[in-house]
């Protein structure tokens, strides 16, 4: 219950003073500072309905009252059930006591009552008492606030915050143990100890220190720990509606226990926040027989207000990168605009006019993408047969000119192969002259047979014959293949040897953005520079956009031909690479800037279903 922790000394004057009254069944006491009436203690039978009345009929010299209780159970004057009361007004401090009294008489009621009211001055003076020790620690706790507030400046980290909040409450209140618990993905981690001591990975005392942390964070308010004294015997029994909740007590019971496993008989748990939440919850445990004075709920609250306005403090002296930019951005608006409207004003007029002329500019659309040279007439020239190449004068890059050799088969084996099958056919062709002047029919047509096969062998001979040496029927380039590197070696039928190109006929490949696709189409202008030749803007036609899309750059592209209207007055070369700007159409500046981000406005508008 607050009142216990808030007005100790006053309940306990009441269980010394009151406890002797005969015929005691209830008591329920009031208190007032400058403000509304606060419960400071109830015992026993207590109606909560007719203490209001009493209240608002308060006068600082009533005295005390007594009136009968109607419905009470009793018989005769015996048993009959008294409601009294006395109120009493002190400097700056007003006392309601309502008691419930049975079985009395009225005579024997007029002596409890004088017993009563002699003990009224002294409940006055502990309630007094308790007022000056929550003052006392109001003020301690803000003197301990101002000197965080001033120190929390010059800290650069919140773990050299919390060492602040550790050094000055250990000479304030002189606890046996202080921690700071921060709060990290809605749980407390102990970041710093008293004394300097070093934070355990895992440990008993880190483990009960953020359990006391969780209590406060869920409680959303400070947690004053202490075991509940015994109740005397002799004393006023509560009754069964006055019981604390069952659940409030397990949790004050465990907090207590995990108090009393980090060695002390009494602590507080505070939780700091930043806002609207928990940023850290201070842990301070006190070991039985300390000096230290007990704590009041009003200190502790207007202590943790301070500790939360600390941590403002420290995130503006020290704040993160994402802070800094945004104060520098805010710096820089203030620098550009001024403090007077008038700035802001003449920034949007401006503003508004350079749209304005922006819609009117007349432009075109000219995007750019990137392209290569390619030659249009290429020639691979490939082994004619199996065998050894024995020359390849040419390397890539080199242009060759027309009637040169280009490549050359070692050809020894035909040549003898050749005078091998012509000295056949000769013999053959000997043969069948001698068998005509013989008149032999049949020996003839079996030696032209021979014949024959003889000079298709011989026709084959010459064709790889003349096979074997490849000369150049243009000028042209050599753009590709390796045929100079292997140059002795064995090559197979048909494998490529050398690539060529005509150096007077050239096309333009462009990989256009996806996102011009539907405006561009064939015969449009454009403008070729390429990066050998920055002064020399060279004019193309686009001819046709492939279907072969190319992931260059994280954009998604379309290979697409252009042709050289008229080839320039310089060397241009297969794989030269430039940029082509295209002409699309009409339109204004502020659609050729704002085109882009349109585009991705209306997609986005048709995901979302707008």
């Amino acid at each position: 219950m607050p009142s216990e922790q808030t007005f100790p000394l006053f309940q306990k004057a009441l269980a010394h003073h009151l406890a002797g009254i005969s015929g005691l069944k209830g008591i329920h006491a009031f208190l007032r500072e400058d403000g509304p009436w606060q419960e400071a203690a109830r015992l026993g039978k207590c109606d909560i309905d007719a203490a209001e009345p009493v209240l608002e009929r308060f006068a600082p010299d009533g005295g005390g009252s007594v009136a009968a209780i109607e419905g009470a159970e009793g018989t005769g004057d015996a048993g009959a059930a008294w409601l009294a009361s006395y109120m009493l007004g002190a400097p700056g401090l007003d006392l309601v006591v309502l008691l419930r009294l049975e079985g009395l008489g009225p005579a024997e009621l007029q002596g409890q009552l004088a017993q009563v009211e002699a003990k009224v001055g002294w409940l006055m003076l502990a309630a007094l008492s308790d007022r000056s020790d929550q003052v006392d620690d109001i003020a301690l706790g803000t003197e301990i606030g101002a000197q965080v507030l001033l120190d929390a400046a010059s800290a650069r980290s919140r773990r050299q915050l919390a060492d602040q909040w550790i050094a000055r409450l250990e000479r304030a209140l002189s606890p046996d143990l202080i921690a700071v618990t921060w709060m990290k993905a809605g749980r407390p981690k102990l970041l710093a100890l008293s004394g300097g001591g070093l934070v355990e990975r895992n440990s008993e005392a880190r483990s009960q220190v953020e359990a006391l942390a969780d209590h406060a964070v869920e409680a959303r308010t400070p947690l004053l720990i202490a075991a509940e004294k015994t109740p005397d015997p002799d004393q006023l029994r509560p009754e069964e509606a006055d019981l604390p909740d069952p659940a409030t007590q397990s949790a004050a019971e465990e907090a207590l226990a995990r108090v009393a496993a980090l060695g002390g008989a009494r602590g507080v748990a505070m939780p700091v926040y930043e806002g609207d939440e928990a940023a850290a919850v201070v842990v301070a445990v006190w070991a039985e027989g300390s000096t230290a004075g007990d704590l009041h709920p009003e200190a502790v609250d207007l202590l943790a207000r301070v500790l939360g306005e600390t941590l403002a403090i420290q995130g503006r002296a020290y704040p993160s990168i994402l802070r800094r930019m945004g104060n520098w951005c805010f710096a820089l608006l203030r620098k550009v605009f001024g403090l007077t409207a008038w700035k802001i004003k003449l920034f949007f007029v401006l503003l508004a006019l350079t749209v304005g002329v922006l819609s009117q500019w007349p432009t075109r659309y000219e995007p750019d993408f990137s392209a290569r040279i390619e030659a249009q007439d290429r020639r691979v020239i490939s082994a004619p047969f199996d065998g050894f190449l024995s020359e390849a004068p040419f390397q890539l890059g080199d242009v060759i000119a027309p009637g040169s050799l280009i490549v050359a088969m070692e050809d020894s084996d035909l040549v003898l192969q050749v005078a091998q099958v012509t000295s056949q056919l000769e013999e053959i062709s000997s043969e069948i002259q001698t068998a005509r002047a013989q008149r032999d029919t049949a020996r003839v047509q079996s030696l032209e047979a021979q014949a024959r096969q003889v000079r298709v062998q011989l026709d084959l001979a010459e064709q790889q014959l003349q096979q074997a040496r490849f000369t150049a029927e243009a000028t042209s380039a050599v753009v590709g293949g390796d045929a100079w590197r292997r140059v002795g070696g064995r090559v197979r039928l048909g494998e490529a040897l050398l690539e060529l190109a005509a150096t007077d006929r050239f096309r333009l490949l462009v990989f256009v953005d996806e996102d011009w696709i539907a405006d561009l189409s064939p015969g449009d202008q454009g403008t070729l520079l390429l990066t050998a030749y920055p002064a020399m803007p060279i004019a193309v036609t686009l001819d046709s956009i492939t279907t072969d899309p190319q992931l260059r750059d994280g954009r998604n592209t379309f290979a697409a031909w252009m042709r050289l209207d008229q080839l320039p007055d310089v060397t241009l070369l297969d794989g030269m690479r430039g940029v082509v700007r295209v002409d699309a159409g009409e339109t204004t500046m502020l659609q050729a800037y704002l085109r882009g981000s349109l585009r991705w406005l209306r997609r986005s508008l048709w995901r979302w279903g707008l």
